[in-house]
């Protein structure tokens, strides 16, 4: 259900397998197996990606609420064998090598404890921390703050990239809210708004 959940978000099975660590042929044959057992096309496939079938649609939602579940349940057991765990949520999107070395610190400081780290996409930019699903998150802001605690880690650049041929393109600088007539990502109902503003391009 992971890997459906992944190729689901991302719709391209290339970027899903990069997400997942793995290589895509396996990947490919892990979904059309899941096809097979559902006896439904989950997907429907073109050279530049992949869309959700309306059974797609239905078991993304079933998938994740499973997922979610899942989590839940093993840090309970966790709890109740005595084992100490750690979940470390992150944005899908990141390729941030701290956070790796973030995890194997922790490791070496604290042996007893079992470090999971949770891949969650750009719709949610607490990584599942206000959902229950993670410990922890490490995430970009800005989004809404209320009922938890926030600490920023460091400020990183922010860089845009633009065709050959755009006016902005010759400019030396740009803030942000001069890109604020176009559309950058289109985030489904309910995404925080903050969040939203800032990814197309609405904040300074």
């Amino acid at each position: 259900m992971r890997y459906f959940v992944t190729v689901a978000e991302e719709l391209h099975f290339g970027r899903a397998a990069t997400r997942l660590h793995m290589s895509q042929p396996p990947l490919s044959r892990a979904i059309k197996q899941l096809e097979a057992d559902l006896g439904a096309p989950l997907f429907t496939r073109s050279p530049t990606g992949v869309r959700l079938t309306p059974a797609g649609s239905v078991l993304l939602d079933e998938a994740r609420a499973l997922l979610g579940r899942a989590d839940r349940v093993r840090r309970r057991v966790s709890a109740a064998a005595g084992v100490t765990a750690v979940t470390i949520g992150i944005l899908g999107d990141s390729t941030d090598p701290a956070v790796a070395r973030l995890a194997a610190a922790f490791r070496r400081n604290r042996p007893g404890v079992d470090i999971h780290v949770r891949d969650t996409d750009l719709t949610d930019p607490t990584c599942g921390l206000r959902a229950g699903l993670v410990d922890v998150a490490l995430t970009r802001a800005p989004f809404d703050e209320t009922a938890l605690s926030v600490r920023a880690l460091r400020a990183d650049p922010v860089g845009v990239v633009l065709r050959a041929d755009d006016p902005l393109g010759r400019r030396d600088g740009l803030r942000l809210a001069e890109l604020s007539d176009r559309r950058w990502f289109r985030f489904p109902p309910g995404t925080d708004p903050l969040w939203q503003t800032y990814w197309n391009g609405g904040r300074p």
